[in-house]
């Protein structure tokens, strides 16, 4: 499978919504335009698509945070591949053009958080040179 990665534009709207769906994320397309702009307005992270012919058929959302107590890393916030084009390269691909944007940042890691029950996702981590380093629990309160 042929793929091009590029930077996401708010047309992508529509099939991102259909894509995060398939994960058990979903939100309408006016949803994810609105999250899309924050991401712009920040500065500080990217959303890259990756394009079969016309065809969205994956995306990477990848942002830098910076935190006193460690170089400076960047954080996979969210990979989706459409399930019809898992294991043929994309998410790969995806994953090389996100590293390619954090080094260029200044980056001197990538880190990526997985739901426990993730296990596929997990052994694509594991297979493209990521190890674990730690568990832990997330917490959240509402605001």
């Amino acid at each position: 499978m042929t793929v091009r990665i590029r930077p996401m534009i708010a047309e992508d709207s529509v099939a991102v919504a259909a894509l995060c769906a398939q994960l058990g994320y979903p939100a309408t397309p006016d949803q994810i335009a609105k999250r899309f702009e924050t991401i712009e307005a920040q500065r500080g992270g990217i959303v890259l698509i990756a394009d079969e012919g016309q065809r969205r058929v994956g995306w990477i959302h990848v942002a830098i945070s910076p935190i006193l107590e460690t170089d400076l890393y960047a954080e996979i916030a969210g990979l989706v591949v459409d399930e019809t084009c898992r294991s043929h390269g994309v998410g790969a691909a995806l994953l090389q053009a996100a590293e390619t944007w954090a080094r260029d940042a200044g980056c001197l890691a990538m880190r990526v958080r997985s739901r426990v029950v993730r296990e596929r996702a997990h052994a694509f981590y594991e297979r493209n040179g990521y190890d674990r380093i730690k568990t832990q629990h997330a917490f959240e309160k509402r605001l």
